[in-house]
């Protein structure tokens, strides 16, 4: 799933690309993935302009004029694609924006997990006010301390739990935990006040390395413009059961945490 570096990466080519840009036709082939219909999207945002593109953990918030807004989660399969309307045919792609000078923004989903969502402002900040503080926002040390500190969760559990702390998922969340050199199953509340601190720097670490790379492209990830990200270049010790440890030369083990796939060296991150 894209997390908060691969959001955001989208996030930011299509605030420089969209803005100006009128709605003149929406082409939906899946009625489940555009809400609460096609037909009312269609009365509500054709003829409207793009304004601004947000982000809030892994939502993105399109404003458009006369106060609209589409809400967009790319769940685990989803893609954003800025493609003029002569480019070849993208897989999957259930909904499409046409827009002037031949421009299209498309939607594809793989696995149809992901949504298109029209909201008023009042549902928007209903929906945003649902998540925890997020990484480079409103999370500081203080208040990431005072999550994990009350709570029983596994850390690794925790750093995922998006009303807790929005915007981190799998991927970074095994790479922080293994720079922070700290079990993933161990309770949150039982971290000391320094590993708390280093675990939190190590946090912003690897969503910062995900942003400057543009990304994880380890399975359906690409950014606005088809291309893959670089971040698998550097996992830490997501996906890489089996293989050596580049900390001490041990040997990175796999186990489930949470129902979820978790990558980590026991030798170092005993913690």
């Amino acid at each position: 799933m894209p997390e908060l570096p691969e959001v955001e990466t989208i996030r930011r080519e299509l605030d420089r690309e969209l803005p100006g840009l009128e709605v003149r036709e929406i082409i939906c082939k899946d009625e489940r993935l555009l809400k609460p219909d096609p037909e009312e999207v269609r009365d509500v945002v054709v003829g409207e302009k793009f304004e601004k593109v947000g982000r809030r953990a892994k939502l993105l918030i399109f404003r458009l004029s006369g106060s609209k807004n589409l809400l967009c989660h790319l769940r685990m399969s989803g893609r954003l694609l800025f493609r003029d309307e002569s480019d070849p045919e993208d897989k999957y792609v259930s909904v499409i924006f046409k827009l002037p000078k031949g421009k299209e923004l498309r939607f594809a989903s793989a696995r149809k997990f992901g949504y298109i969502k029209l909201a008023n402002n009042q549902t928007v900040e209903e929906i945003l006010n649902d998540y925890g503080p997020e990484p480079f926002k409103d999370l500081t040390l203080k208040k990431f301390k005072k999550i994990v500190s009350n709570s029983g969760a596994a850390v690794k559990n925790l750093l995922m739990d998006q009303k807790k702390i929005a915007g981190v998922g799998n991927i970074y969340a095994n790479d922080a935990l293994f720079l922070a050199k700290i079990n993933p199953e161990k309770k949150a509340k039982q971290l000391t006040d320094s590993q708390i601190e280093n675990l939190y720097k190590s946090l912003e670490q690897v969503l910062k390395e995900g942003m400057e790379t543009g990304g994880a492209s380890d399975q359906w990830y690409r950014d606005a413009y088809g291309r893959k990200g670089k971040y698998q270049r550097y996992f830490k010790v997501y996906g890489r059961a089996g293989e050596t440890c580049s900390r001490c030369g041990g040997k990175i083990k796999r186990i489930k945490v949470g129902g979820r796939s978790t990558f980590f060296c026991p030798h170092c991150q005993q913690g």
